[in-house]
């Protein structure tokens, strides 16, 4: 590892931002960067500092950053990292050597706009919040030459989110990579990120302490974009982590319910000899409340208020949680059939169908609580 550039400001002090950049064979964006943060933050009287985190790259991207800190006497301090790689711990270890009150991280395509770090700021002190997210997806953000296809993705990827991690709603964009934290909050950043998205265990981390500014996506200057497939599955594995493993669970509960709901039918029906309907509603109902017992204890422990009163309102919910996605596996089976799919695939479809709606209904309906822990709303996004 390698330091060097600027320790501080003008008489030592400590400065009130630190702007963490994370970098990887950037060497034709990084100049440009660094004037534009210097001119954006200098004439708002802002005291900063930006820490360029830099993976060894073979472009020399540290070695510019240190010729531009010495030479124009930029305030920019490099880290250059050998024999580690990766994004999610290049901005873990800027955050715990930034030494400003606040620190915004971003990347150094310009991608991320500079102009939008003092909104970023002013959120920050205006709110109090822990963390302030720069959202594509706020009203009066967006993205510049996106196709649909990465749209969807990006917004996929959002959804997913906000269904698997609780936390994540306090944004509509978990995705950002764009975002000011303070330096309370980043002292509970982890070391090792388990992806790139170091945000989602900032959210989880805050626990409500979130706000949001609206900012548009720029078009990359120069050099190729990093995120791949393994980059996606990594994510895919952190927010299941992350959630507890809470989707997957949901799956184990609703599988150990098909099997009560046949071991009860075949018991009615076919033991005792009840008429079939009887015996279809009475597996139903059994299969339902074995299904809710199990949620309750294990998939969404400590999600509901303690009582057997606030036990019987959950059970009531997530009955009507069940009715959704009866609806929906019906919707979708019939109409799949109507147009002339074969009926187990159409059936197929329809199981999938009914339980991403139970399971949505279960999260935002049934066991919804929210993410700081009471309902005073501190922190809540914008816009």
């Amino acid at each position: 590892m390698q330091q060097s550039g600027r320790r501080g400001e003008e008489g030592g002090g400590e400065p009130l931002l630190s702007v963490v950049v994370p970098t990887y064979n950037e060497r034709e964006n990084l100049p440009r960067l660094l004037e534009e943060v210097d001119r954006v933050l200098r004439s708002r009287g802002v005291s900063y500092e930006v820490v360029v985190v830099d993976d060894d790259s073979p472009d020399g991207t540290w070695r510019v950053a240190e010729e531009l800190a010495r030479e124009r006497g930029l305030p920019v301090r490099v880290v250059r990292r050998r024999g580690e790689r990766g994004l999610g711990s290049a901005i873990a270890r800027g955050l715990r050597e930034a030494r400003g009150r606040y620190i915004v991280v971003m990347d150094a395509d310009l991608q991320h706009p500079p102009e939008a770090i003092p909104r970023l700021l002013e959120e920050a002190r205006r709110s109090g919040a822990d963390l302030v997210v720069a959202s594509r997806y706020a009203r009066g953000g967006g993205v510049e030459g996106w196709s649909k296809t990465r749209l969807l993705v990006s917004r996929v990827a959002c959804l997913l989110a906000h269904l698997v991690l609780p936390e994540a709603r306090a944004t509509s964009d978990p995705m950002s990579g764009f975002f000011l934290v303070s330096r309370r909050l980043a002292g509970r950043a982890p070391r090792e990120p388990r992806s790139w998205k170091i945000l989602l265990d900032l959210l989880v981390a805050a626990r409500g302490s979130v706000s949001e500014v609206p900012y548009v996506f720029r078009r990359r200057a120069a050099g190729e974009s990093k995120l791949g497939a393994r980059e996606m599955l990594d994510y895919l594995r952190h927010l299941l982590v992350l959630s507890g493993y809470r989707p997957v669970k949901f799956a184990l509960v609703g599988a150990s319910g098909t099997l009560v709901n046949l071991a009860v039918l075949r018991l009615i029906h076919g033991g005792l000899g009840a008429p079939l309907p009887l015996a279809f509603l009475a597996a139903f109902e059994a299969s339902l409340t074995w299904n809710y017992l199990l949620h309750d204890a294990w998939t969404f422990r400590g999600q509901r208020p303690p009582g057997l009163a606030s036990k019987l309102r959950y059970w009531l919910r997530y009955h009507a949680a069940a009715l959704g996605g009866l609806a929906a596996y019906m919707a979708v089976g019939m109409a799949l059939a109507s147009l002339g799919v074969d009926y187990l695939l159409a059936g197929l479809a329809g199981i999938v169908a009914g339980f991403l709606a139970n399971y949505t209904l279960s999260v935002y309906k049934v066991w919804h609580r929210p993410p700081s822990g009471d309902d005073t709303g501190r922190g809540r996004p914008k816009g």
